[in-house]
C-alpha cells in the first residue's frame, strides 16, 4: 500500500485527478453490481427452490395415492374376512387330490372376482399371493411369468424377515411380465409375509408400473427443461421421465433437505429434494440454472451493464474535461522542464485571466527578468574579464624594462654590431604586442612570435643559452589562442629550470580529431621531485585568483597560476592543464584547448 500511494504522489496532478475520478465512478458502480447481484441471485434461489419443493410436494401426493391403493389392496387381502376365507380354502386343496385342477380353479375364479373389484375401482396392479407349498395366486398370465421364480430372487429372502404388519419396498426393476417389457419395461415392486393362525404363510407380491409414477411427473413438465426422479436415499433413481435413467445413480446427497447447486451433465442446475410417505424414498427436482434463475439475473446484469455504459461514457467526458482543465498546468510543466535543460527562451501561452493564466503570466514575466538579468551579468562579467585582462597586460615589469634597455645602450655602445639591431627589433616587437591590446585572441602562430622574441631578450638579459624548438601543425598554426598565455610558461621553464647547461625548450601543437588543440611544453631543465611537482598542482590549481596575482613573478606578472585561471575563465571545465616533471630531467606542461571554443573572444 505504501509503494501504491509513492507511486500515486510520484504522478502527474492530471494523472491524479483522473484516477481519482475513476476509482470515485466505477468503485461505487463496481460495489453495487456485487452486492446487487449477490443478493439477487441468493433470493432468486430460494424462490426457485420453494416452487421446486411446492411441485414435488405435489408430487408427492399423486405418489402417496398410488401408495395408498397398494396398502390398501396388501391389507384387504390380509385382513379382509372374506378374503381371508377364500385364501384359506385354497390352502386346503390337496395338490395330489384327482379333482385338484377343478378346485383351483374354482377357487381362483371366485378370488379373482373379489380382486376384481379392488383392481377396477384403483389401479392396475400385479398382485401375486405364493404359499410355502408352491401354489400361487396371480392376476396375470402364468404365461407371461411363473410366480415360482420370484424365490429365486436375492430379495426374496428377506420377506422371512418381515413381521405380519412390515412392508419390504423393492423400488424399480426390470419387469417381469413379457408382453409389457416394450411399453412397460419397469415396475416398483412392494413384499409382506401374511401370517395366520392355523394357515400356511404366503407372501403378497404387488407389482406397479413405473409409468404411473412418469405420468405424475409429466403433468408438471414445464418447458424450463425440470427433471424430476423418485430414487431412494443412496440416489438410486426408480423413476424418471427418461426411461434410459432408470437404475442409474444421482452422485447428489438426495437426503439434504436444503437445495444444493450442483453439475448435471456439465451444465449447473438448482437440486432440491422432498420425501416419500410409506417409505424413505426421496423424489428429486433438477432445474437448469441459467433457465430460472439465470435468465431473471441476466435482466438485473443487463440492467446494470446499461447504467455502467452510460458511466463509462460519463466518465470519458469528465477525463476530457479534467484534461483541457489541466492543459495549462502540463504546458507549464513543458516549460519548466525546457528551462530545467537550459532553454530559457521557452514561454508558456495562455490565454484569459483565471488564476492558472495569471500564473502562467506571471512565470514568464519571472523568466523575462532572469533573463534580462543574466544578459546584464554576461555584459558586466565581460567588461570585468576585459578591465581585469587589460590590467594584467598593462602591468610590464619597469625594472625588467630598464634593465634591457640598458644592456643593449651598452651593447651599441660598446660593439655597435647587428646583433643589437636584432635585439632591439625583439624589444621592440614585444612591446608592439602588449600594447596593443585590440584583440584578446591571436593566432598561435602569431604568439609562438612572441614566444621566439621574448627568448632571444631572456637569452641576452641573463646571459643564458636557450634554444627554442617549435613543431607546429598547418591546422594547429591558425588556431585562435588568448594573448600572451604562452610566455609565462616559457618565463618558468627558463629562470626555474636552468640548470647551469645548455636547455632546450620544445613546442608541440596539433589539432585532435577535430575536438581539441594539443600544446605540449617541454624542458631538459633540472626538473623537480614528487613533493614539490604536488606542491606546485595545489598552488596552481587552487581557486583563489588573488594569491595568484600576489604570487607571480613573471615577465608580466600573470604566472602560471594565472593562467591557469584565466584558461579555466575562457574555456571552462573543458579546458585541461596538465604538469609532469622527473627531477633532473624536466618538465612537460600539456594544454588542452577545446576546438568549439577556438573563435571566442
Amino acid at each position: 500500500m505504501k509503494f501504491l500511494w509513492k507511486r500515486l504522489k510520484q504522478m502527474s496532478l492530471r494523472a491524479r485527478l483522473i484516477i481519482s475520478v475513476i476509482l470515485c465512478i466505477l468503485f461505487p458502480w463496481v460495489s453495487t453490481y456485487i452486492v446487487s447481484n449477490h443478493f439477487t441471485k441468493d433470493v432468486l434461489e430460494q424462490r426457485a427452490a420453494k416452487q421446486s419443493e411446492d411441485d414435488l410436494r405435489m408430487i408427492e401426493l399423486g405418489i402417496k395415492n398410488i401408495f395408498d391403493d397398494i396398502m390398501y389392496t396388501s391389507n384387504y387381502i390380509q385382513f379382509d374376512t372374506d378374503m381371508n376365507q377364500l385364501l384359506k380354502s385354497h390352502e386346503l386343496i390337496d395338490p395330489n387330490s384327482s379333482n385338484v385342477k377343478q378346485e383351483i380353479a374354482l377357487n381362483y375364479l371366485h378370488i379373482s372376482n373379489e380382486l376384481s373389484g379392488i383392481t377396477d375401482l384403483l389401479m392396475p396392479l400385479y398382485i401375486t399371493i405364493l404359499y410355502k407349498n408352491d401354489l400361487y395366486y396371480t392376476n396375470y398370465s402364468q404365461i407371461d411369468f411363473n410366480p415360482l421364480q420370484f424365490r429365486e430372487k436375492p430379495w426374496f429372502e428377506k420377506l422371512e424377515d418381515l413381521s405380519f404388519y412390515e412392508t419390504y419396498w423393492l423400488g424399480a426393476h426390470p419387469t417381469y411380465i413379457e408382453s409389457e417389457k416394450d411399453t412397460n419395461p419397469f415396475l416398483i415392486t412392494i413384499g409382506r409375509r401374511i401370517q395366520r393362525a392355523n394357515s400356511l404363510n404366503s407372501y403378497l407380491i404387488i407389482s406397479l408400473k413405473e409409468n404411473e409414477i412418469k405420468k405424475l411427473f409429466s403433468q408438471f413438465q414445464s418447458d424450463k427443461g425440470v427433471k424430476f426422479y423418485l430414487t431412494n436415499k443412496s440416489g438410486e433413481i426408480y423413476s424418471s421421465l427418461n426411461t434410459n435413467e432408470v437404475g442409474t445413480t444421482l452422485q447428489y446427497d438426495v437426503t439434504n433437505d436444503d437445495y444444493q447447486i450442483v453439475d448435471f451433465k456439465k451444465e449447473k442446475h438448482l437440486l432440491v429434494s422432498y420425501p416419500v410417505s410409506y417409505s424413505n424414498w426421496r423424489l428429486v427436482s433438477l432445474v437448469p440454472y441459467k433457465d430460472t434463475i439465470g435468465s431473471i439475473n441476466m435482466v438485473t446484469r443487463t440492467t446494470i451493464l446499461i447504467q455502467g455504459g452510460f458511466l463509462v461514457l460519463f466518465l470519458l467526458g469528465l477525463i476530457m474535461l479534467v484534461r483541457e482543465f489541466t492543459k495549462p498546468i502540463t504546458r507549464l510543466h513543458h516549460v519548466t522542464k525546457a528551462i530545467k535543460q537550459g532553454d530559457l527562451t521557452a514561454r508558456i501561452h495562455l490565454s484569459g485571466s483565471n488564476d492558472v493564466a495569471q500564473l502562467g503570466h506571471s512565470f514568464n514575466h519571472m523568466l523575462d527578468t532572469i533573463e534580462d538579468m543574466i544578459e546584464q551579468i554576461k555584459i558586466q562579467e565581460e567588461a570585468k574579464r576585459n578591465a581585469e585582462l587589460e590590467m594584467l597586460q598593462a602591468q610590464i615589469n619597469p625594472h625588467f624594462l630598464f634593465n634591457v634597455l640598458n644592456a643593449i645602450r651598452l651593447k651599441i655602445k660598446m660593439e655597435g654590431n647587428a646583433g643589437s639591431a636584432s635585439l632591439i627589433y625583439s624589444l621592440s616587437a614585444l612591446l608592439r604586442m602588449t600594447i596593443n591590446r585590440n584583440n584578446a585572441f591571436i593566432p598561435l602562430e602569431e604568439e609562438l612570435t612572441i614566444v621566439k622574441h621574448y627568448v632571444d631578450l631572456m637569452n641576452f638579459r641573463h646571459q643564458h643559452d636557450v634554444e627554442l624548438e617549435v613543431d607546429v601543425s598547418d591546422a594547429a598554426s591558425g588556431f585562435q589562442v588568448p594573448r600572451f598565455f604562452l610566455q609565462p610558461i616559457i618565463e618558468n621553464a627558463i629562470i626555474h629550470g636552468s640548470n647551469n647547461r645548455k636547455e632546450t625548450i620544445k613546442i608541440i601543437a596539433s589539432e585532435q580529431i577535430d575536438t581539441y588543440l594539443q600544446l605540449v611544453i617541454t624542458d631538459n631543465g633540472k626538473g623537480m621531485d614528487k613533493l614539490a611537482l604536488e606542491a606546485l598542482r595545489k598552488k596552481i590549481f587552487q581557486h583563489n585568483s588573488h594569491d595568484t596575482v600576489k604570487s607571480s613573478k613573471s615577465f608580466n606578472g600573470i604566472g602560471v597560476q594565472n593562467v591557469y585561471q584565466r584558461m579555466k575563465l575562457i574555456y571552462g571545465d573543458e579546458f585541461q592543464l596538465r604538469i609532469d616533471s622527473v627531477d633532473g630531467k624536466g618538465t612537460t606542461i600539456t594544454f588542452q584547448i577545446p576546438v568549439n571554443k577556438r573563435w571566442l573572444g
